[in-house]
């Protein structure tokens, strides 16, 4: 979208706010609000803020730039007729506003992606369409959180209780770009899921962000609260993204994870891919599962992957070929959790695969048994090793993965270590209610 066609819209829709926004390393949206008169001057210019307030940089550096996309211009579905708002995704700059900043999450995915194209080929790319599910919880009379029904998986009103809501949210994402597919109740009470189309992953990082966004609005709306925690409840399935993927020739419109039966469907440059995705795995986790509550969900059964393999058809491996045509072969990473932020998500991700290119690395035979029911012995003579059982062992992995480190850079990484520690620290002196419940009487 040119300038010239953005101050159409503005005027011809009676704009009257702009919500610059940007997502800081730990993943958290923000913005600031400016007048669309000044819509001209942001574009050119950009606009300046206080970057240490954000966390990316210490108080003495602190003036940096948000450069708004043209590309991401959607006019909000909220707020009063009188203040309609436009959303202008950003990427951030120095305080000169021309110098890329090294620990901007958007600015990290667009270089991976930039220096794949340098390296393999400029018209390849990363497609990708991720699955967010999300809890509709309420709160009773003493402030706990309750799910909002007490349906199952695929269920129908008035047991699902989320229909409504759930059709309402799809037609609202598809007025803001969005292509809304299927939509249903997942299998634990209160559980919900919507998905939507495959793209390139600038374009399905920013709709992460905005989807999660314009999820939350709305239950709030409704008196309650969408949550897209790992793991809301004890005994139950957690909440996961998992990731379909694959990279794409956009000259010729070929994916270029297809291949021939022989190979499950599969190129050699996919296996490679996959072999890259497993040979970072634990490295990775430390970004696709960034939270105390990720190791929560990360624990044998609930469908939650665990152990570092792959499987045609099966649930309980890390990287599984779901069954589809040819055309849409992929591969879907199923540990990431939408605590993470997607830009570093997706941006590890295929820095990852593309060491497995690089170096063509061999993939492992496939595991098509349940891992769950494997004895430890079984798992140890099949080479099947496992996901990091805590955020703190995460993130040992992530700062020994020499790759991940290079693709995402040095500042970037040290400055998500720094903020993932400090959570991890705090969570390690918190006294947790089973504590009391086990060790009050000793």
């Amino acid at each position: 979208m040119t300038k010239e066609e953005i101050k159409q819209i503005v005027e011809r829709e009676k704009v009257a706010f702009l919500s610059l926004q940007f997502v800081t390393v730990a993943g958290e949206i923000k913005h600031v609000l400016v007048p669309a008169r000044d819509l001209e001057d942001v574009l050119e210019d950009g606009c300046g803020f206080d970057g240490s307030s954000a966390g990316f940089v210490p108080v003495h550096q602190s003036d940096l730039t948000l450069r708004p996309d043209p590309a991401t211009f959607r006019i909000l579905p909220w707020g009063e007729p009188q203040h309609r708002t436009a959303r202008l995704l950003c990427d951030i700059y120095g305080a000169d506003g021309n110098t890329p900043w090294p620990t901007d999450p958007r600015g990290v995915l667009k270089k991976v992606v930039r220096n794949m194209k340098r390296e393999f080929g400029e018209t390849w790319n990363l497609y990708l369409a991720p699955e967010l599910e999300f809890y509709l919880l309420m709160r009773d009379e003493g402030g706990s959180y309750l799910p909002h029904d007490q349906a199952g998986y695929f269920a129908i009103p008035p047991a699902d209780r989320g229909t409504e809501f759930r059709k309402r949210l799809s037609l609202i994402l598809d007025s803001l770009g969005f292509v809304c597919q299927k939509n249903h109740h997942e299998v634990p009470k209160g559980k919900h899921e919507i998905n939507f189309r495959f793209g390139p992953a600038l374009e399905v990082a920013d709709a992460t962000v905005t989807y999660k966004q314009v999820v939350k609005f709305f239950a709030s709306q409704e008196g309650l609260v969408a949550s897209f925690m790992p793991k809301p409840f004890f005994g139950t399935y957690g909440t996961g993204m998992h990731v379909h993927l694959n990279l794409r020739d956009e000259a010729s419109g070929e994916n270029l994870f297809q291949g021939g039966e022989e190979g499950h469907g599969l190129s050699p440059l996919a296996v490679h891919f996959m072999a890259g995705l497993l040979a970072h795995a634990r490295g990775l986790a430390g970004i696709t599962n960034p939270s105390v509550n990720s190791y929560k969900r990360l624990v044998p059964g609930w469908e939650a992957p665990v152990y570092i393999s792959w499987g045609r058809w099966n649930r309980s491996a890390l990287l599984r070929i779901p069954v589809s045509p040819p055309t849409a072969r992929r591969v879907e990473f199923r540990c990431p959790d939408a605590s993470c932020n997607p830009y570093l998500a997706f941006a590890a991700m295929l820095a990852a695969g593309l060491d497995g290119i690089r170096r063509r690395l061999p993939l492992s035979p496939p595991v098509d048994e349940n891992i769950y029911a494997m004895s430890e012995h079984e798992r140890v003579a099949r080479g099947i090793q496992t996901l990091p059982r805590n955020l703190e062992e995460a993130l040992v992995c992530l700062e020994e993965d020499q790759v991940l480190r290079e693709a995402l850079g040095e500042e970037l990484i040290q400055k998500f270590l720094e903020i993932k520690r400090k959570e991890w620290e705090e969570f390690s002196v918190m006294v947790h209610p089973w504590e009391l419940e086990r060790y009050l009487d000793v």
